[in-house]
C-alpha cells in the first residue's frame, strides 16, 4: 500500500495547499529501523490545488493511506470518498509520525470528530443551529 505524508520543511502540516506531499510504498518502508523508508520518497507539490481535488490527485498515485496533522470536513469526506483512510492527527516531524504509526499509536477515526467533551457551543454564537448572520435590510419605507 502506498501512503502519504503532508509535510512543510520536513514536519507534519495540515492540508491545505502549498504544502508537500511525501508518497512512498508502506511497506518497502518498513525495513530498517524507525527513521529509515523515508530514502525513496516521491515529492509532489500541492500548489494550486482546490481542497476538493486532492482525492482525485492521492488516487492517481495509488495512495490508500494520507497522514496530516489537520484537515476540514469537506476535504477528509472528498478523501474518503475516494476510498482513502486519513489520518488527521499525525503531529511532529516526519519520522516520529511514521514511527508511530508503525508501531500502531495512530489510526484513522471512523467518523468526522465531534467537538470535544465539555465544549460548550453556545459560548461561539455563529457555531450553533439558528445562529444567522441576522442582517436587517433596509426596505424602504420604515426602518
Amino acid at each position: 500500500m502506498k501512503m502519504a505524508m503532508a509535510t512543510s520543511c520536513k514536519r507534519m502540516a495540515p492540508c491545505f495547499a502549498g504544502v508537500d506531499l511525501w508518497i512512498f510504498d508502506s511497506d518497502a518502508s518498513m525495513q530498517g529501523d524507525d527513521q529509515t523508508g523515508l530514502e525513496n520518497i516521491e515529492v509532489i507539490s500541492t500548489h494550486g490545488w482546490h481542497p476538493l481535488g486532492w482525492g482525485r490527485e492521492l488516487m492517481r498515485h495509488d495512495v490508500g493511506l494520507l497522514l496530516c496533522s489537520g484537515i476540514d470536513q469537506s476535504t477528509w469526506g472528498s478523501i474518503r470518498g475516494h476510498g482513502i483512510q486519513v489520518i488527521p492527527d499525525a503531529l511532529g516531524d516526519a519520522g516520529s509520525v511514521l514511527a508511530a504509526w508503525r508501531k500502531g499509536q495512530l489510526a484513522p477515526p471512523r467518523q468526522w470528530p465531534a467537538y470535544p467533551k465539555g465544549f460548550d457551543i453556545a459560548r461561539y454564537p455563529g457555531l450553533g443551529k439558528g445562529w444567522g448572520r441576522k442582517r436587517c435590510r433596509f426596505r424602504g419605507g420604515k426602518r
